[in-house]
């Protein structure tokens, strides 16, 4: 069995109908810091998300993308996207870039996951349409 991927979103609408004291009991195991008015938790994709409370109710979030990997090499990422939009990087280079990286997977997974399902249904669909009509254009020349 697959472990249920929880991101940023699952968290914010947890603690959207939870209150602060409930939140807290039921992700016990991943909260690292608990405050009077602030939950801090980091999801399965590495976001450290900061929930701020007010009266024990859900007031806000807020998300750090800085990774444990951007800290490590500070600065390196804004570097490597100052190169990639320098060189106005289209879609077939940064995949062949992600492929030899070897991140196609988990890039994929990220954001399929991170994305609204209507934006990943809408996809899925359109592949399958596109898959459909090269069979039958295939069938039709034989």
């Amino acid at each position: 069995m697959t472990k249920l991927f929880r991101d940023v979103d699952y968290y914010v609408v947890q603690a959207s109908n939870s209150t602060q004291r409930e939140f807290e009991l039921d992700f016990a195991d991943i909260i690292e810091v608990y405050d009077t008015n602030e939950t801090t938790i980091t999801t399965q994709c590495g976001r450290t998300v900061i929930i701020n409370w007010d009266n024990n109710y859900f007031k806000s979030y807020h998300v750090i993308y800085e990774t444990e990997q951007m800290q490590l090499h500070p600065g390196m990422v804004e570097e490597i996207i100052a190169m990639l939009r320098h060189i106005n990087v289209d879609g077939e280079t940064m995949q062949y870039i992600i492929e030899k990286v070897g991140m196609t997977d988990q890039v994929l997974r990220q954001l399929v996951m991170n994305n609204p399902y209507t934006d990943t249904s809408d996809l899925l669909e359109e592949k399958v349409r596109l898959s459909d009509e090269y069979l039958r254009s295939l069938s039709k020349n034989n």
